[in-house]
């Protein structure tokens, strides 16, 4: 193989390996960040179906401390589910009728992880037929992605409204993600039959990587730049999601007197801040503005 050919090959590994141990990493600094205040907001997925219906808790049985805790693992799943796949607070909550657009872009990624993986199974289990699927889900792919890319890039910059709380980072993450759609449907245009896609793959897999078209390795280095890339920025949320559902929005489990969950509480409010105002005393801990805080409407 050529030198360009080698460095492909090891660039390949190589960002599969970032990725994998990026995402490793953050899933455990967000594990072990300080606890999020608890929300407390009904109805919790995890709750048994006949109090999820209607928002209701453990907490109303009589004696319930002294009972255990049932709770719905798979609630937690459909409910997670149905925000992960189905987009459902951006449907119900956004005002800017973004579902639709962010669906076909979110949808777009899932399906090119999804191409990916039906490639490594056709080149490692040498399975060619499935390669009619794997098209298939590959042209999906390239084109509601690029779709819903372009679209969001449209409604964010012509909304002056929505434009407000759209920093440069979502566009470029947008036009990043563009560009390697684009760069997809240029190569099927090229390759109706993306057996360059395969021999690309199979060449970085068995690092014996053959010719094939500028526009093919184009579309590869960028899936793979976007691997290292969204580790470290806020394209991570489907990692985050699952503290921020589980952890935050959902626990309301009953706190046992010297538990490790209430030993990290103890500890977290004797933290300090140091900011100023009506609501705070700085240079003192959570537990002392608890305790001897005097607000202004305290003392008329």
């Amino acid at each position: 193989m050529s030198n360009l050919q080698w460095f492909l090959v090891i660039f390949g590994w190589f960002s599969v390996l970032v990725f994998a141990v990026g995402v490793a990493y953050k899933a455990i600094k967000f594990s072990t960040m300080p606890q999020n205040l608890r929300w407390e907001v009904y109805p919790v997925p995890h709750e048994e179906r006949e109090k999820r219906h209607y928002g209701g808790s453990y907490m109303e049985e009589i004696d319930w401390a002294k009972k255990p805790l049932h709770t719905s693992l798979a609630g937690e799943i459909a409910e997670m589910g149905s925000e992960i796949f189905f987009l459902k607070r951006v449907r119900e909550y956004n005002p800017f009728g973004l579902w639709p657009f962010s669906m076909a872009m979110h949808w777009g990624m899932y399906l090119l992880f999804t191409w990916i993986f039906l490639l490594l199974v056709e080149v490692i289990l040498k399975v060619s037929a499935i390669s009619p699927i794997t098209n298939i889900v590959g042209i999906v792919a390239f084109i509601s992605g690029a779709f819903g890319c372009l679209t969001l890039i449209l409604k964010r910059a012509t909304n002056s409204e929505l434009s407000l709380y759209t920093a440069p980072v979502d566009y470029f993450n947008l036009l990043f993600m563009l560009s390697i759609f684009g760069t997809g449907i240029l190569s099927w245009i090229t390759d109706s039959s993306l057996i360059n896609s395969r021999k690309y793959v199979e060449g970085i897999i068995f690092f014996n990587l053959s010719d094939v078209p500028p526009i093919v390795i184009l579309n590869f280095l960028l899936f793979e730049l976007f691997l290292i890339y969204m580790p470290f920025t806020k394209l991570l949320h489907y990692v985050a999601k699952y503290f921020n559902f589980h952890q935050s929005l959902w626990d309301d489990a009953f706190k046992d007197k010297g538990s490790p969950k209430d030993k990290r509480n103890l500890e977290q409010v004797g933290y300090k801040f140091f900011w100023a105002g009506p609501h705070s005393l700085p240079n003192k801990t959570w537990l002392e503005n608890a305790q001897d805080l005097v607000l202004e409407e305290k003392k008329k």
